[in-house]
């Protein structure tokens, strides 16, 4: 009798401790929102001025440009710092989307309505200034 009713519980006990220690594997994997994955708050009109032609493609016929401040969101690749860009050189406005982690910029586009950037406030950003203007090192 005891046989019958130990039998289902010794076949559950592996499955048991899989699933703890799956629960206990959660320590080793990285936090993708913590801070040093983001890093410091980068130069981040230079790092943009630098790469213009590769976020909205040729530099020489963008147009105006307006540029919003930094804020740090969470993204697919992790916490990083986002950058918004605006182009007047079409009917309508583009608003472009920089993400920037430890100084470098790990992705661009068209903004898409998660990112807000329609809602940011922008100031002029003169590209060409600010690509010949390095920041002091830290």
């Amino acid at each position: 009798m005891y046989h019958k009713i130990l039998m289902p519980v010794r076949m559950l006990l592996p499955l048991l401790a899989a699933m703890l220690g799956g629960c206990a594997m959660l320590d080793f994997l990285p936090d993708w929102s913590a801070d040093r994955v983001a890093g410091p708050e980068p130069a981040y009109r230079f790092i943009i001025a630098s790469r213009i032609g590769q976020i909205v493609g040729r530099e020489g016929v963008v147009g105006t440009l307006q540029i919003s401040g930094v804020r740090r969101v969470d993204s697919l690749k992790g916490a990083a710092w986002l950058v918004c860009v605006q182009t007047e050189n079409f009917p309508l406005p583009r608003y472009y989307a920089v993400f920037i982690q430890r100084e470098q910029i790990v992705d661009s586009r068209l903004s898409v309505l998660i990112d807000q950037c329609e809602l940011q406030p922008f100031g002029r950003f003169d590209w060409n200034a600010e690509a010949n203007n390095p920041p002091p090192a830290r």
